[in-house]
């Protein structure tokens, strides 16, 4: 078989980037009065860019999630995408999902219009082009980051592709990339110099069905690139750098976790005993009205990329609906009337619905993910009149919003239900979202060195009241003989020996901390300004609840109790034996490590970053020393295992063995490319 090459592909690029852009499918919005510099400018305009990333947008999430431990293949897979979930290479081109030129037509049509746009130009005293020159900036770093993470090393090419000769004389051994030098190289291009850069000031997206802000559509520079110096993470340094561009970007939007986002649970007792709810208060993420696919109330949603209503009004994207089980039908009706001057007047509109597809659902939430799920413990706090808390079992309330089981002609079925929610369609492909970007806040500051502080942001949110305290505590122990006899000293005294490895700390709630001293001494990041005083646990997002007696006492955080040890930082790093009083610094970060992986299960499932994420974290293991390779391979060949959430024997399914083989070569967890031939 004649192999690709990438010189085809770059040109097949050039091609798709001329071509893919053209009036009748460009996305509708009101860019206002703007002036571009030649008579192609329309054409790599930032929505014409975004045109071409709607062409990646669906793979985001299905190459993220079906190489993950949370969902599994059934017996509707498609041959490719079954192939693409057990690692059997599948070639670049074999389906829609496994093209890698798309993701270069991204980046040639935002090296046209960088090199093409002049920023210098000014009305009313402003640099009127600088937004949307930012937001190409942003798109193409984070279009290069989607590439590293999927491909492992691959072609940097910053120049626009303006012929062939362009590709034929490029030097593809100097100008590759991958997770260690992908940063300095978009630094090299100034990045930086767009963190403050204002939005552009659009208005909404008309995808013929609804408005969506345009505003969605924007990446900000601050969350690329603390991303970069995350998947990086090759010292101390990046991590802490990359903490402090989530946390700069949080506090500059304001974005804590809020009490409605934390008590957008519901409880009740049935008469079969407790069974936690999920999604239908006014701050719920996943509800018909408030879903996380649309811009909530509270905000969750940071960036996203639109899909049209029908083929008429632009891009589809309905494969990962499609994929999890849910069929897709599009609409469209048109109505006549009349203008204000009295002329007919014909609108054109549209609509996607979803309806479940029982048996022909492509891929399942795995036994990995639910098990994950039943092994939280709910609380469960009401303080009307005497103040009482119980325990319940019934796990993690965010499953029931985020996974459905049906039972269709006799037959159980199990859908990832997120991305149609209440069986409705819902537009965007979100890309960042808020509690997303607090919990790799807290897996870099975990490695950076500060792992109570990264728990902190799970368990209780990071504010001046709940930021630990040293209280110094002295810890002493008789000092025995060899034969295990109090020794004394010449006037006949108790020894007694006062060393020891940690400090014990309280919060402003009472929860117990064994911390370093040096962790709060040295902590880089101030949580004591007032934005984050309303800062709550991300773990109570699915294991708390606290009804209250006046509006004015409200208990919601229930992980962050002190005396709730269903949550506890100790009682969690015992399970993975883990002592947190004795253990190494290392030992700890790994532990806690581990913790945070889970929550991002358990908060993000299905939304496309499964993958990345293990990979991210196995390579910072690896970095460590802690075996990081083995336990990516474990997690994903496990995925069809559950455990008892007691003694952790399996009950269900044995890890697949010929997968597990396969990820212990590091060189399977990324997707082949063509190869790089020039004649």
């Amino acid at each position: 078989m004649k192999k690709k090459s990438i010189i085809g592909m770059l040109s097949l690029s050039l091609l798709v980037g001329v071509s893919s852009t053209s009036c009748e499918d460009m996305l509708s919005v009101d860019t206002g009065d703007k002036t571009y510099v030649n008579a192609n400018d329309t054409l790599y305009s930032y929505w014409g860019i975004m045109k071409s990333v709607q062409d990646i947008a669906e793979r985001y999430v299905i190459l993220g999630e079906v190489r993950g431990d949370l969902v599994v293949p059934t017996s509707y897979t498609t041959d490719t995408l079954f192939s693409i979930a057990n690692f059997e290479d599948p070639k670049d081109g074999s389906c829609s999902m496994l093209n890698i030129r798309d993701y270069y037509n991204v980046i040639n049509n935002c090296n046209l219009y960088i090199h093409n746009a002049d920023t210098s130009q000014i009305k009313s005293n402003i640099k009127y082009m600088l937004p949307e020159y930012a937001q190409v900036q942003a798109i193409r770093a984070w279009t290069y980051l989607q590439l590293v993470q999927n491909y492992g090393e691959v072609p940097f090419i910053s120049d626009p592709i303006s012929s062939l000769d362009v590709i034929k004389n490029f030097d593809y051994n100097a100008n590759l990339v991958n997770k260690d030098n992908l940063v300095d190289r978009l630094l090299d291009l100034g990045l930086t110099k767009y963190i403050d850069t204002d939005y552009p000031n659009y208005g909404d997206y008309n995808n013929g069905a609804t408005g969506i802000a345009a505003s969605l559509s924007f990446i900000p520079v601050r969350l690329v690139l603390g991303d970069l110096y995350l998947l990086r993470g090759k010292d101390v340094n990046d991590y802490k750098t990359a903490a402090q561009y989530y946390y700069d970007y949080l506090k500059t939007t304001s974005s804590y976790v809020p009490r409605d986002y934390v008590g957008a649970n519901k409880s009740r007792l049935s008469s079969t005993g407790f069974t936690a709810s999920y999604g239908s208060m006014s701050g719920a993420r996943w509800g018909s009205y408030s879903g996380v696919y649309m811009k909530t109330l509270l905000g969750e949603v940071i960036t996203s990329i639109p899909s049209s209503a029908n083929k008429q009004f632009g891009t589809m994207l309905t494969r990962v609906s499609d994929i999890f089980g849910y069929m897709t039908t599009s609409s469209q009706s048109t109505d006549v009337g009349t203008d204000d001057n009295g002329e007919e007047e014909v609108s054109t509109s549209g609509a996607i619905s979803v309806i479940p597809t029982y048996n022909k659902i492509q891929f399942t939430p795995s036994d990995a993910y639910k098990g994950l799920s039943d092994e939280q413990t709910y609380v469960h706090y009401t303080h009307i009149g005497t103040p009482k808390r119980e325990d319940y079992t019934c796990g993690d309330a965010r499953i029931m919003a985020s996974m459905a089981d049906v039972t269709y002609e006799g037959v159980a079925y199990t859908l990832c239900s997120k991305a149609a929610s209440g069986n409705t369609f819902y537009y965007t492909i979100p890309t960042y979202r808020k509690c997303y970007v607090w919990l790799k806040l807290a897996e870099a500051i975990n490695r950076a060195g500060f792992p109570q502080h990264a728990f902190a942001i799970l368990k209780d949110g990071l504010n001046k009241a709940n930021t630990p305290s040293i209280v110094s505590v002295m810890h002493v122990e008789n000092v025995l003989d060899e034969n295990g006899d109090q020794k004394y000293d010449e006037a006949g005294n108790a020894l007694k020996d006062t060393t020891y490895t940690r400090e014990m700390k309280y919060n402003a709630q009472g929860a117990l901390y064994y911390v370093d001293s040096l962790e709060y001494k040295s902590f880089f990041l101030d949580f004591a300004d007032d934005v984050w005083s309303m800062n709550y646990g991300i773990h109570a997002r699915g294991c708390g609840y606290g009804s209250w007696a006046y509006e004015e006492s409200p208990i919601t955080n229930i992980t962050g109790l002190n005396d709730s040890t269903a949550y506890a930082y100790d009682v969690l790093l015992a399970a993975q034996n883990v002592d947190a009083k004795t253990a190494s610094k290392d030992e700890v970060i790994n532990a806690v490590e581990n913790i945070i992986i889970d929550e991002l299960a358990l908060e993000t499932s299905f939304e496309g970053n499964r993958f990345t994420d293990l990979v991210r974290v196995a390579n910072h293991k690896n970095a460590a020393g802690q075996k990081g390779t083995e336990w990516l391979a474990n997690k994903v060949a496990s995925r069809g295992v559950r455990t008892d959430k007691e003694d952790h024997t399996v009950i269900i399914g044995t890890r697949d063995e010929a997968i597990y083989s396969k990820l212990l070569d590091t060189k399977n967890w990324y997707l082949t490319k063509p190869e790089w031939k020039v004649k």
